[in-house]
């Protein structure tokens, strides 16, 4: 049973969730307190799995709350609450939250939220995957373009040409956003040389996924990756990053899923980065078995490493306070049943995506085969052929 701890400053709001989450008393032990002090007194005295707080309340907001649960207790799943009118104290608050939700909150999606966000806890708390960090020479930083981009973005007065000055400054970045706006992917009648111009054709829904990953990637050189080809790395995550934005389309979801599912197909593969970085002639060979052997690489990773480079993208992730979706998109996206959805989602929509444009060996020595079982429970198994004509490809048979 999940020991979950709600804090609200408002006696009302208080009953009001708790009579509405009576029906889960089967799997949730629910505790209701007043206050950040009043929560913090009973995390001494009891162990909780999950606290779900308030943002705001005078005595202790909501984000110091669990500022001092991340230091404190690091291994409680922390989840924030917040009014629509709140969305700047909520953003300052997103490094010590795993999730954001909205008030008011529907019951339902408050249960997925909890069920899936404890799940991904094995992977963001996993002892295997805290030591491989802890041995790790380099890590990815966020690239102070990106940052730059996001507080322009959340400015009252952001405009496109100044986000074109801001990517501008970066010659790699501005090179894979001109590259892709000019690809057979838009089809576009003229060349587009012009990088703000190129922003205002691709929207920035589309352009933020682009500047956080080849930020990313552009941190490590490639004399540093043995023989790990990061232009590979790089075309093959913006060919599964449209190819999950297509899926999702297809599927009529909403935009913010589309845009999710886009961001997660850009950097499903970080962690493969990040390993041959720092295990260069180890991961080379672990590459090449996969390919000789036909055994695909996550499961060597795991075996060698106790964690695969899924796991440790999205542990990375996770740190840097990208939305759920995204984090849940990458661990699980060479075992999504593994996950407990039972809808479609970013992850379905990068795993189909991987799998239907990869079903061979490639050159990363993956091999992506796609779960009937997963498709079968989210109710897509007839969906397959319809992705797979999609994406270019021949029609599949589910």
């Amino acid at each position: 049973m999940i020991e979950i701890l709600f804090v609200d400053d408002q006696p009302e709001q208080l009953a009001e969730l708790e009579k509405s989450l009576r029906r889960f008393r089967n799997e949730w032990s629910m505790e209701f307190a007043g206050s950040g002090q009043e929560a913090l007194r009973r995390l001494a005295n009891r162990q909780f799995d999950v606290v779900v707080t308030d943002l705001n309340m005078p005595e202790m907001p909501g984000g110091e709350l669990l500022r001092q649960v991340q230091e404190r207790w690091p291994q409680t799943v922390r989840i924030l609450f917040s009014g629509r009118g709140e969305c700047q104290e909520a953003m300052q608050s997103t490094t010590s939250a795993h999730q954001h939700l909205a008030k008011p909150c529907d019951p339902d999606l408050l249960e997925m939220t909890i069920s899936d966000t404890f799940s991904l806890r094995y992977h963001l708390e996993n002892d295997a995957i805290r030591d491989l960090v802890g041995r790790l020479g380099q890590l990815p930083t966020l690239p102070d373009v990106y940052t730059e981009l996001m507080h322009e973005l959340e400015a009252p007065n952001s405009s496109v040409a100044r986000v074109g000055d801001i990517i501008r400054g970066d010659v790699s970045i501005s090179a894979k956003i001109l590259q892709l706006v000019n690809s057979s992917y838009f089809g576009l009648p003229v060349h587009v040389t012009d990088v703000s111009h190129a922003v205002a054709l691709l929207g920035l829904n589309v352009v933020k996924p682009l500047v956080l990953s080849s930020g990313l990637f552009h941190q490590f050189a490639p004399g540093s990756l043995g023989e790990f080809s990061l232009s590979y790395l790089v075309d093959h995550s913006t060919e599964v990053a449209l190819a999950a934005r297509c899926v999702t389309q297809l599927e009529g979801a909403a935009p913010e899923d589309c845009d999710h599912a886009f961001m997660a197909g850009m950097l499903h593969d970080l962690g493969q980065l990040v390993l041959a970085k720092n295990f260069s002639a180890q991961y080379d060979q672990m590459r090449a078995v996969a390919r000789d052997s036909d055994t695909p690489l996550h499961e060597l990773e795991t075996a060698e490493f106790e964690a695969n480079h899924a796991d440790l993208g999205a542990y990375l992730l996770g740190l840097w306070g990208l939305p759920a979706p995204i984090v849940e998109a990458i661990v699980w996206h060479h075992a999504p049943f593994q996950s407990t959805h039972d809808r479609f989602t970013p992850l379905a929509a990068v795993h189909a995506a991987e799998s239907l444009l990869a079903r061979r060996t490639n050159a990363t020595g993956e091999n992506s085969e796609i779960s009937h079982e997963f498709l079968a429970r989210i109710g897509r198994t007839d969906r397959v052929s319809v992705w797979s004509v999609a994406l270019g490809g021949e029609p599949q048979v589910a």
